[in-house]
């Protein structure tokens, strides 16, 4: 590993083309006021770093390791690469994503508080709840898990141009979140009164195997707070005629 490379390498640097040493390693530093483009930053790591007012343009920070309360704040990222980046007991906060690539990446133990994502890869990933605050997500998110350890976690996100291919939410309440307005995507702030109602009419029918599948989908949603489905998404995986009537019941309750 490279000893550490002083701030000043960074702070204030303007410069095209930029390069590191093989895991430069920032403790400590405070690094500020950076403009750098098509930098090769080949995995760097940032230990108790404060990085603000930085913008990264092209800059490939692939491989890179930020923790130990290391904090990025009003920092901008276009096209950048963080494939296989760690984010462990970091954050960032009113920084924006453009067109970054979020491949292999552990997110999970990050925390994102007022940011923007744009036209990310965002793929087989997953958020914490809690950790997330006032996030706008525009573009495709794709199999990504909003997860909590604790029942009814508020998450306050808009999805409003995002498109959820194979979602989840685990844990979460969605009653503030803006839903995708997509027509493919189907919002029920209230879904769990409705579940209960759609239960009551689907127990009055005749026994099928439909009536089976949606009876165990609807009790499933009794005890949540809010509930965003892809119909596309459910068609595939249940077919159409579960998914036509699963949203009948609901809307009609």
């Amino acid at each position: 590993m490279s000893e550490k490379t002083p701030s000043k390498v960074l702070s204030g640097v303007e410069q095209d083309g930029l390069v590191l040493p093989k895991k430069t390693r920032f403790e400590n530093e405070l690094i500020s006021g950076c403009k750098l483009k098509n930098a090769n930053l080949c995995d760097p790591i940032f230990d108790q770093c404060v990085l603000e007012n930085c913008d990264f343009e092209k800059a490939d920070f692939s491989g890179s390791r930020f923790f130990n309360k290391t904090s990025l704040t009003r920092c901008s990222f276009k096209n950048a690469d963080f494939q296989a980046s760690g984010f462990s007991n970091s954050k960032f906060e009113n920084c924006t994503f453009v067109k970054c690539n979020f491949r292999e990446a552990s997110l999970k133990d990050c925390t994102f508080v007022s940011c923007t994502f744009s036209q990310c890869k965002i793929i087989d990933n997953s958020f914490n709840a809690k950790n997330i605050t006032n996030i706008k997500f525009i573009g495709k998110l794709q199999e990504v898990r909003f997860i909590s350890d604790q029942p009814h976690t508020p998450i306050s996100v808009d999805f409003e141009l995002c498109k959820l291919d194979y979602v989840t939410f685990e844990n979460c309440n969605l009653e503030n979140i803006i839903p995708p307005a997509e027509a493919k995507h189907v919002f029920f702030k209230d879904v769990a009164a409705r579940a209960k109602k759609a239960l009551t009419v689907i127990s009055a029918e005749p026994e099928s195997q439909i009536n089976k599948i949606l009876k165990r989908r609807l009790l499933k949603l009794t005890t949540q707070r809010g509930a965003v489905f892809n119909t596309d998404n459910l068609e595939e995986y249940e077919g159409a005629e579960f998914t036509a009537r699963f949203i009948s019941l609901l809307q009609d309750s």
